[in-house]
């Protein structure tokens, strides 16, 4: 008898046949079913095995930790001082702590395109309404006519002109009305309008000066200072100067965009090193506090963390040791860090002399500042260190930069970028603004001349041409050096003197630092650019931007070439 029979009679069972596909079973939730109401005893936490308990614990090096107490009290003084000088080039201006430093650097004029006159119409209308003097529009039309070549900035289309026509009933040149404000010739102009009584002729001058209100507050605009870009370097120069504290701050070569500390190079100023006695210490008490964070490990027994953060999943290298760093700083010893909020004035430069901690033991130590010592000396630690003079750099500086800032489409781009096979450096408009305010391709509509290569053979072609917004930079000898070299604007037979867009339109001879277009190229960039600063005022400013380009470009420049003529296919 088979021993599977044999052992079915003894036992009673019944043979069941063997399953081919695998039984899975699955829960959509599991609940523990607790035996009391009462969970007293399972809050206590009670420890079965102490023993274990220590033993884990010196496992783990937790006996090895010193007998500190915890922080009750912290000093520090320090001494800060506002910036009050603004330079450019070699002179220098009062600060204004009410402007943004991006855009008292970056902002130039506004052009007047149609947009912009149609903008300044609308809100003279509603000034003269205000005024009961609505009628007199059509007075300013005639008055200060707007020319459509002249009077609006930016390459004329087919839209534009269309958009003009439209609106020229309405529509003056809104420059030489803000221009005749500025000169005070506003009320001489208004002679030309017959029947103007004296209450009515006031009436005027007081639009025209609320309507030069409105384009000043509406547009920051260039006050009178030189501009900050420098066209040979293709960045901004400019610095700001604590002449308390004795230190100047160059931005020698500002790409635009963002604006911090780590733009700046520190040096002493005019007056000499820097003398901690001409700026008086300010000491100021804390009661620190514990450093809080999001996901940060509770301190409690039994408390459930916070799961936003899920610092299990990092993804850490090997080698990633900023991560591992900051890992292990979270993970491990995040507890062991103490917060003391000390509140600055933006765009001031700070020094710390030194910071007392009380503890609850009543013992005080003091921490002096992190930045001291030799650069040899390796245990010397700074975080927002500035490059240059080392006594003049130990400090903080808190900018007085934006935080943020809405950016529209660039209205003109320009690629500097390098042509190997014809051996120069181009600066292709690659946007242009149009006379509506959006940016165009310049070299639609361009064709590539042609000539009829029919009947086979060859012809011999002296050079070929270019598209007229491809301005050509070659090599000129630096003065005083024959092997250093550096850009110079030149261009094509044939081709327009006068550059098509603003970035280009710099006095001749224009020469660029060779050094600026590296292999990747340059892209220069003027867009409009808004934000808001700390007391709520808004600015808005067209700006310059210059960013790494995308790589080198081929403009099909070739001389003394032989094209080879087809034959007819007739």
């Amino acid at each position: 008898m088979p021993i599977a029979d044999r052992a079915a009679r003894v036992y009673n069972m019944t043979l069941v046949p063997r399953r081919t596909v695998p039984l899975i079973r699955g829960w959509n939730r599991l609940e523990g079913r607790p035996r009391s109401a009462d969970f007293g005893r399972s809050l206590r936490a009670e420890v079965r095995d102490p023993i274990w308990f220590l033993t884990r614990q010196w496992q783990f090096g937790e006996f090895e930790g010193e007998d500190a107490g915890s922080p009750i009290d912290a000093r520090i003084a320090y001494r800060t001082s506002p910036l009050d000088s603004y330079v450019v080039g070699s002179r220098a201006f009062a600060y204004d702590a009410a402007t943004p430093l991006e855009v008292r650097v970056e902002r130039e004029a506004v052009p007047f395109d149609l947009m912009l006159h149609m903008q300044a119409a609308h809100v003279f209308e509603r000034l003269l309404a205000d005024r009961g003097s609505a009628v007199r529009l059509a007075d300013y039309v005639r008055l200060f006519a707007l020319d459509f070549d002249t009077g609006v900035a930016g390459a004329a289309t087919a839209e534009s002109r269309a958009l003009f026509e439209a609106g020229r009933s309405f529509l003056f040149d809104a420059a030489k009305l803000l221009a005749a404000v500025r000169d005070h010739s506003h009320a001489t102009r208004l002679d030309g309008i017959p029947s103007l009584t004296a209450t009515e002729r006031a009436k005027l001058v007081e639009a025209g000066n609320a309507l030069l209100d409105w384009y000043s507050h509406a547009y920051a605009q260039p006050s009178g200072e030189p501009a900050a870009w420098r066209p040979d370097t293709l960045g901004y120069a400019f610095g700001c100067a604590a002449n308390q504290a004795a230190v100047r701050l160059d931005a020698s070569n500002h790409r635009g965009g963002e604006l911090d500390w780590y733009a700046f190079d520190v040096a002493p100023a005019a007056g000499g090193a820097p003398n901690a006695a001409q700026v008086p210490a300010t000491a100021l008490s804390f009661l620190p506090a514990a450093i809080r964070f999001s996901g940060m490990p509770s301190p409690r027994h039994w408390e459930i963390e916070d799961t936003k953060t899920d610092f299990g999943s990092l993804d850490v290298n090997a080698n990633d040791l900023a991560r591992l760093l900051l890992a292990e700083f979270v993970l491990l010893f995040s507890n062991d860090w103490c917060l003391l909020p000390l509140e600055l004035a933006v765009g001031s430069f700070t020094r710390v002399d030194g910071l007392v901690i009380s503890d609850v033991f009543g013992d005080r130590t003091l921490v002096r500042a992190a930045d001291r010592g030799a650069d040899s000396d390796w245990q010397r630690w700074s975080m927002y260190r500035l490059n240059g003079d080392d006594i003049a750099s130990m400090g903080l500086l808190l900018a007085p930069a934006l935080t943020a800032r809405m950016e529209a489409p660039p209205v003109e781009e320009v690629h500097f970028l390098r042509d190997e096979m014809a051996n120069m450096v181009w600066a292709v408009e690659y946007r242009l603004a149009s006379k509506i305010g959006e940016p165009l391709d310049p070299s639609i509509g361009y064709l590539q001349p042609t000539e009829n290569t029919t009947g086979g053979g060859a012809r011999y072609v002296l050079g070929a041409t270019v598209p007229p917004n491809w301005r050509p930079f070659i090599p000129a000898h630096l003065p005083g050096s024959v092997r250093s070299i550096r850009l110079q604007r030149a261009r094509m037979p044939g081709q327009a003197q006068q550059p098509l867009g603003k970035v280009l339109d710099v006095p001749a001879p224009y020469f660029v630092a060779e050094e600026e277009v590296p292999r990747a190229g340059r892209k220069i960039t003027r867009a409009f650019q808004r934000a808001r600063w700390i007391d709520g005022a808004t600015f808005l400013w067209i700006g310059r931007a210059a960013p790494f380009g995308r790589g080198e470009g081929s403009s099909g420049l070739v001389f003394d070439a032989v094209e080879e003529r087809r034959e007819d296919a007739g």
